[in-house]
C-alpha cells in the first residue's frame, strides 16, 4: 500500500458507523442518483463503499452536489473531493462545509461514540 504525505492524511478522527443506523451520502454519478453507504465518518470526510466502480470516483475528482444523510438529524448538503479510491472503497475530504453543518455532524458522532 502507498504511503500517503502529511497533506493527504486526514486531519480528524474517524467513527465507524454502524449498519444498524446506516449513514449515506447521496450523489450523482454517470447521470444516475445514488446513495453510498458511510463506513467511516469525521467532521472532515467520510469513506463510503461503492458497489460499482466508475471512474466518476477517481481521485481527484469532485462530487459537487452531495448530500450526507445523518439519521435522527437529517440531511446535510455539502461539497466533496475524492482522495483516494481502491475499490469497493472510497475516500472523500468534505470541501466548503459550513459551520453549521460541521457542528451536526459533531454531534451525531458524539452520540454514536458513547453508544458504542
Amino acid at each position: 500500500m502507498e504511503k500517503k504525505s502529511q497533506d493527504e492524511r486526514r486531519s480528524t478522527e474517524r467513527v465507524a458507523i454502524s449498519s444498524q443506523k446506516p449513514v449515506y451520502i447521496q450523489t450523482t454519478l454517470d447521470g444516475t442518483e445514488v446513495g453510498l453507504f458511510v463506513e467511516d465518518l469525521s467532521v472532515g470526510g467520510a469513506g463510503l463503499i461503492c458497489p460499482e466502480d466508475t471512474d466518476a470516483l477517481n481521485a481527484g475528482n469532485r462530487l459537487p452536489d452531495c448530500t450526507l444523510v445523518l439519521p435522527n438529524v437529517g440531511r446535510i448538503p455539502l461539497q466533496a473531493i475524492i482522495r483516494w479510491r481502491l475499490w469497493p472503497k472510497v475516500g472523500l475530504q468534505f470541501d466548503s462545509i459550513n459551520d453549521d453543518a460541521r457542528q451536526q455532524i459533531a454531534r451525531f458522532l458524539q452520540q454514536n461514540r458513547s453508544r458504542a
